[in-house]
């Protein structure tokens, strides 16, 4: 664990954040936390599209509807983080004293960074489309060439041409099997309330610390007998439930919880 540095501001690297309220987590998108979302994650993806079409209706590529399906927490390959430090710490310090958190600091070249309608994000996100076998079959490939002639890999360049006409079968695998930093659009209010931002996986289930994907990974401690008075100070820089939360139920909650015991 080291100490959290909140990032110079040099144009090459990028810094993001993700805040735990118990610390030694994993890092792994609800996706690849069980076996049978991973079995069934183009099933999910369909029948939620099916049920609810109008909900989708303004969302530009599979990239926005897993966006979408993560904010009504559906697992998805997408992984929470932010753009500002004390929004991670804010999630560091839920939870009990006795459960110490922890903030990550996610360091990579800001070239690494992509925008929400990028070709590279729509090649990853529509690895969603395919069937557990098909991805599979592309996470044993060793050279991009090779897409081409397997059937799994066509039927990934058709679901992305679906959404993007014009886009080159120039896919690489380094980026199918990798992680891609996103940066949404604002498009609700949670996203815009917390600085939001992504990080969508690939066929890699889990970011370790130590990776050859070039994004350096630091954590730092947040002792639980701190988490309180953490809370307390995060507050009154207005950094709380209603907030970060914009929902009516959540500031109802919030406000409810700064109700006086003597009223």
């Amino acid at each position: 664990m080291r100490r959290l540095e909140f990032g110079k501001p040099e144009a090459k690297h990028t810094y993001l954040y993700r805040g735990h309220d118990s610390s030694g987590h994993t890092l792994r998108p609800s996706l690849f936390r069980r076996q049978a979302n991973r079995q069934h994650e183009k099933n999910l993806l369909r029948e939620v599209l099916s049920m609810h079409p109008s909900e989708f209706g303004q969302d530009v590529g599979v990239f926005e509807q897993l966006v979408r399906l993560q904010h009504f927490s559906l697992p998805t390959r997408l992984l929470d983080v932010t753009f500002n430090p004390l929004v991670a710490l804010y999630f560091a310090c839920q939870g009990t004293k006795n459960k110490d958190g922890e903030v990550l600091q996610f360091k990579f070249s800001s070239r690494k960074l992509r925008y929400f309608d990028s070709d590279t994000v729509s090649a990853v996100a529509n690895l969603s489309n395919l069937s557990g076998s098909e991805r599979n079959k592309i996470r044993l490939l060793s050279n991009d060439e090779d897409l081409a002639s397997e059937i799994a890999g066509r039927r990934l360049l058709h679901f992305i041409k679906s959404e993007k006409p014009y886009f080159e079968p120039r896919i690489k695998l380094e980026h199918l099997k990798g992680f891609t930093p996103v940066k949404p659009r604002l498009s609700n209010r949670r996203i815009l309330a917390q600085q939001g931002a992504f990080v969508l996986f690939g066929l890699t289930p889990k970011l370790d610390d130590s990776n050859d994907h070039g994004i350096r990974v630091i954590r730092t401690l947040v002792p639980g007998y701190n988490k309180a008075h953490l809370r307390v100070a995060l507050d009154r820089i207005g950094i709380n439930e209603a907030t970060l939360f914009p929902e009516i139920d959540r500031a109802a909650r919030y406000v409810f919880s700064q109700v006086s015991p003597e009223i």
